[in-house]
């Protein structure tokens, strides 16, 4: 039974293979030509370098290097696709390697665009609209449209993705997931006003952050939905009583984590349990998620510089606490760690403790981990820093 498999697998990859040697031949002709105009010396082995570099897709089309200019060009987001940046522009979705070569570029001009990735998968959404294009370095894997306006989305390493919308005559909002090429795996239309989703790495589950005014207070309601079943219950669910959760994200070992400007929620699925942590006084500025534990970037109320990374695992005691200056830009999460931008530096930190720092240009706004490597977007260029892991 696994012939006629095997038998596709090789077919597609002679395909892609043969397709290679095309697109090398063409521009080692195209080269090689404009090389001799030129007169340059060992033209035919230079063409052929080229038309080598260009066929491999890990090292792209081009041999850049960070920093990476982007002078001319607007960034709306920098996310990273496992060893991969990918930067949205208000044109393009470009995918640049380790090195900062750019490795592949796909139009993507959407005025209002919401920016997830999990894994190699990179998912960029029309928010207000209907487009969708979800890709990973080597090509576009869907681009489609909804039929009612996106108000948020979900990824997970599957590629498969969750769209909420505005719900169809009758209902305040619709649920929709699919898999990687397009197909339909659930859908839900629902009377409850939900503002957020997120979708289980293994792709069954998927969660809900509905807002509703009770008594003069604004509740928010997580609900976890089985997407194995057709079942209408939810598999759990905990209400915050006036408390305004935004953004939510699945943690290792069942948990899943939803924010607010107070603190953190971690509701436990197996049970619908929930730790809630909200340092007194303090207002958040920034969260990530790595595995099994959270980080919160926090400042006193009042307060206009400075302030302390916390770092909480799922019984709510932290795990360590960092201390930090300056003018806070991002928390972003990585393997097992965790990096803040300021105005002035790099802050790597995790559960056990402050780690490296590193200095950087005042007009840095958005950063991400790699290894032990953080690239910042700054006004006009992408740049590298090395940071040790500790």
């Amino acid at each position: 039974r696994y012939l006629p498999a095997l038998a596709a697998l090789k077919t597609s990859v002679f395909s892609y293979l043969r397709a290679q040697c095309k697109l090398a031949g063409i521009t080692f002709l195209i080269v090689t030509l404009g090389l001799l105009l030129l007169r340059t010396r060992l033209a035919i082995l230079w063409a052929a370098i080229i038309a080598v570099v260009d066929a491999v897709p890990l090292l792209g089309t081009g041999t850049g290097s960070y920093p990476v200019d982007m002078s001319g060009t607007h960034v709306r987001r920098l996310e990273r696709a496992q060893s991969y940046a990918a930067v949205l522009t208000d044109s393009h979705l470009i995918y640049l390697n380790h090195s900062g070569a750019e490795v592949n570029r796909y139009a993507c001009a959407y005025p209002t665009a919401l920016m997830r990735t999990a894994g190699r998968y990179v998912l960029v959404a029309e928010q207000g609209g209907r487009r969708l294009h979800l890709s990973n370095r080597n090509k576009v894997c869907l681009e489609m449209t909804a039929d009612m306006d996106i108000l948020s989305v979900a990824l997970n390493e599957r590629g498969q993705f969750a769209v909420l919308t505005d719900g169809p005559q009758g209902y305040a909002v619709q649920l929709a997931v699919y898999d990687k090429t397009g197909k339909l795996l659930y859908t839900r239309n629902r009377n409850q006003t939900s503002t957020e989703v997120a979708l289980s790495r293994d792709g069954s589950q998927l969660a809900t952050l509905s807002v509703e005014a009770v008594n003069g207070d604004l509740n928010t309601t997580i609900e976890v939905f089985s997407l194995k079943t057709s079942a209408a219950e939810a598999l759990c669910s905990y209400t915050a009583k006036d408390l305004l959760l935004c953004r939510m994200s699945y943690m290792n070992g069942g948990w899943l984590a939803a924010f607010s400007e107070e603190g953190a929620v971690m509701l436990y699925i197996a049970d619908g349990l929930a730790t809630v942590y909200a340092p007194a006084d303090m207002r958040v500025l920034g969260y990530a998620v790595s595995g099994s534990d959270l980080a919160l970037a926090v400042r006193p109320y009042g307060e206009t510089g400075g302030g302390q990374i916390h770092i909480v695992d799922t019984s709510g005691e932290p795990l360590s606490i960092v201390d930090f200056t300056g003018e806070f830009r991002q928390l972003v999460g990585g393997e097992r760690q965790y990096a803040l931008l300021t105005d002035s530096y790099i802050q790597q930190c995790s559960a056990a403790g402050a780690g490296a720092t590193a200095a950087v240009e005042a007009d840095g706004q958005q950063v991400i981990l790699s290894d032990t490597r953080a690239v910042v977007l700054g006004l006009n260029r992408l740049v590298a820093y090395d940071l040790t892991i500790n």
